[in-house]
């Protein structure tokens, strides 16, 4: 057991006769490795680029509450009998008058 271990730790398995087979499969798991480590960069990168939309999401969801707060309040009647009145134009004192037609 003892020989075996300092065989592993010296390295000799990789020298001795028949030792293609070992470099084939230490080269397997080198290749292995590295495709293991560029997937886990691939899925670093699609986290990073998932949390900047989502945070691109929330910025783009309150700019459209803040829009459609301003366009309410734009559209009161009080506000653009204010703007009117800037320009010139008074409510009718009168008011309207329903015509209807009759056909024969």
């Amino acid at each position: 057991m003892r020989n075996s271990l300092l065989e592993i730790l010296r390295g000799s398995f990789l020298v001795q006769q028949g030792a293609l087979k070992n470099w084939r499969l230490i080269i397997f798991f080198f290749f292995l490795a590295g495709v293991m480590i560029a997937a886990a960069h691939n899925v670093d990168q699609k986290v990073v680029q998932i949390s900047a939309l989502n945070a691109e999401i929330q910025e783009l969801k309150s700019q459209f509450a803040e829009t459609r707060t301003k366009a309410m309040y734009m559209r009161l009647e009080t506000e653009v009998k204010i703007k009117l009145s800037k320009r010139g134009f008074v409510s009718s004192v009168t008011p309207p008058t329903k015509i209807i037609i009759q056909t024969n």
